[in-house]
């Protein structure tokens, strides 16, 4: 069997800590082909990551150098020469670090992205990958994984109902003072995704910097809407936040930066869980909110699926809002979707095999790994109870 890692926007990072592992696990059992660039914008590699790569013998690298890096990130097809390459080794099963869906539509064979596999307020680690069909369709399930699911709502029973206790995290009824939020107001907490250069996911961003999504938003919402920003935490260390800053000081009667430590989750698992809406699009809160049965508005483009009940920004009834009672995710389905996640989707990179990687990408996954991933989850609740 083929199998090709495609990795246009794998962080350093992400390559020895992540994708390595997974390069062992199946290097005795199929035939590797990697694609990745070389280093730029902190995605790709260098010769000292392959250096301690050395015992990988039966691996064929393929290195896209500077002349193609941007392309690479961000439309393969354009590289010359990318496709007839990915023609000739002609994959079984792709394995995708990719921004750039477009490309990969083009691949023969089967393809999955490799994703982080976290959805808070769970702590899963180290079951830290998934591997899907389509990156950020949040919350989707197909319909033939229903019976999988039953078996995982079973398995995972105790979990869940462990979980609850993660449902209204700590400040409780001093949430709006701790933040210095207004009483009397509707909030709508604005999670912020992570700005940095390495992030070429962005192109799927209506808004790929929050200062203009801030903007957006104050001139098109109501303006008894509060909004309360939580800035990702590497954007804190990492982007220049000034720009932002200045328009939320200028703007102070009607939004906030929120900020607090301490908290697992800091300001986005307060504002998730006791906020009047979320705005979504492709961050984590999507799954802060639907644990919590918090209200969902989604920027058009997004891909939430039906049982969150999100509201699209652009519709024309949240000119009603907050009058207008938002819906919130089906807490039926929010079950099933989490312990099916949980179940069936994630896994540990450096105890991952050939036979389990195969049952993920094909979706039909065994009672054993069920079972072993609610141990594991039963395991960290206890630790952390």
């Amino acid at each position: 069997m083929k199998v090709l890692f495609y990795l246009p926007v794998v962080t350093p990072w992400w390559f020895g800590e992540l994708i390595v592992p997974m390069m062992r696990a199946l290097h005795d059992d199929a035939e590797i082909h990697v694609l990745i660039g070389s280093l730029w914008r902190n995605t790709g590699i260098e010769a000292e990551h392959l250096a301690p790569l050395a015992d990988l013998d039966r691996i064929s690298w393929h290195i896209v150098g500077d002349e193609g890096c941007e392309d690479f990130r961000t439309n393969g097809a354009a590289v010359p020469g990318l496709l007839d390459l990915v023609a000739q080794i002609n994959p079984d099963l792709t394995l995708a670090r990719s921004a750039d869906t477009a490309t990969l539509e083009q691949f023969p064979g089967t393809v999955r992205y490799i994703m982080e596999g976290e959805q808070p307020p769970f702590v899963i680690l180290p079951l830290r990958i998934l591997i899907e069909d389509k990156p950020f369709a949040l919350g989707a399930m197909p319909a033939e994984a229903s019976a999988l699911a039953d078996r995982c709502v079973s398995a995972f029973g105790e979990v869940w109902e462990d979980s609850d206790r993660f449902r209204r995290p700590a400040l409780r009824a001093d949430w709006r003072t701790v933040f210095g939020l207004p009483r009397g107001r509707p909030v709508l907490t604005v999670p912020l995704h992570y700005e940095h250069e390495e992030n070429f996911y962005l192109m799927h961003s209506r808004f790929p910097e929050g200062v203009d999504l801030v903007r957006h938003l104050l001139r098109t919402l109501d303006k008894d809407v509060f909004l309360a920003v939580s800035d990702h935490p590497l954007n804190r260390r990492y982007v220049d936040r000034k720009e932002l800053d200045r328009l939320i000081l200028d703007n102070s009667e009607r939004v906030a930066l929120c900020q607090i430590d301490g908290v697992p989750g800091g300001a986005s698992s307060v504002l998730a869980a006791h906020a009047d809406a979320v705005l979504i699009e492709m961050s984590k809160s999507w799954s802060l909110a639907a644990h919590n049965g918090t209200p969902m508005i989604h920027i058009d483009g997004a891909n939430p699926a039906g049982w969150l009940r999100s509201t699209p920004l652009s519709d024309p009834g949240l000119q009603h809002w907050p009058s207008a009672r938002l819906p919130a995710a089906d807490p039926d389905e929010a079950r099933r979707y989490f312990c099916w996640h949980l179940g069936t989707r994630v896994f540990d990179p450096y105890t991952l095999t050939f036979d389990r990687l195969m049952q993920h990408v094909s979706g039909r996954v065994s009672d054993s790994i069920i079972e072993s991933n609610a141990e594991i989850l039963r395991n960290r609740l206890q630790k952390a109870a």
